[in-house]
Parts: structure tokens; sequence; C-alpha cells
């Protein structure tokens, strides 16, 4: 989860002081949404960004810039390159199901408790 958080952080925003691994504009065309329709494996409709997942559909509570991509197994992340959130979560044991309702839940109090002014 660390690592998956880490790569999004170094892609948008760079990480121990080096640069993005990003200019700007790629990220502007991850996050486009370029095609919707549903998904071949999970049967679910998808909105799919270049390469990625258009999260910013997916989570009401990320901007429309915000992309990143579920796994099979259950695991979830993203950077949100608005709000500067960047997340990285993986199960401890594999899920096989297509719906994950804790990502939800998970994903909304990361994003308010790193996103609240103090």
């Amino acid at each position: 989860a660390r690592g998956l958080a880490g790569l999004y952080a170094a892609a948008v925003w760079g990480v121990d002081g080096q640069p993005p691994l990003l200019k700007p504009e790629t990220v502007g065309e991850f996050s486009m949404l370029h095609s919707t329709g549903g998904d071949l494996v999970r049967g679910d409709q998808g909105n799919y960004a270049l390469g990625f997942q258009a999260k910013g559909l997916r989570y009401a509570f990320l901007s429309a810039n915000a992309f990143g991509h579920d796994g099979s197994a259950g695991s979830e992340a993203f950077a949100d390159p608005v709000s500067g959130v960047a997340f990285g979560y993986t199960r401890r044991r594999f899920g096989f199901g297509w719906s994950y309702p804790e990502h939800d839940r998970l994903a909304a109090a990361v994003h308010r408790a790193a996103t609240v002014s103090s």
C-alpha cells in the first residue's frame, strides 16, 4: 500500500526532494476520461482514463482530475492532483469479489483526514 501511494505521489508531486515523474500535461492526459462502457472482465460500467480509471467519477469527494486503478484482488490506489492526496490500499487476504464497499469508506476517511484544515 505504501508503495502504491508512493508511486502516485512521485508521479504527480515528486517525493524526497525529487521532481515529479510526470509533467502536469501528462497528469492531465492520465486523468481525462477517454472511454466509458461495460468492463469485459467485471461486467460493470467502467469509466476509463488513459491507462487508468477516472477516479473522480468513482468517488464524489475526489476532483475530476483524480486517476488510479483498483486491482482484482481488492487493492486500490489513486492520486488526486487537486486535493494533494495519494492513496494506496492492499488487502491482507485477497478477495475475489468485484465489490469492496470498505474502499469507499476508507478512501473517504483518508481524504477527509488529509484535507481538513486545522
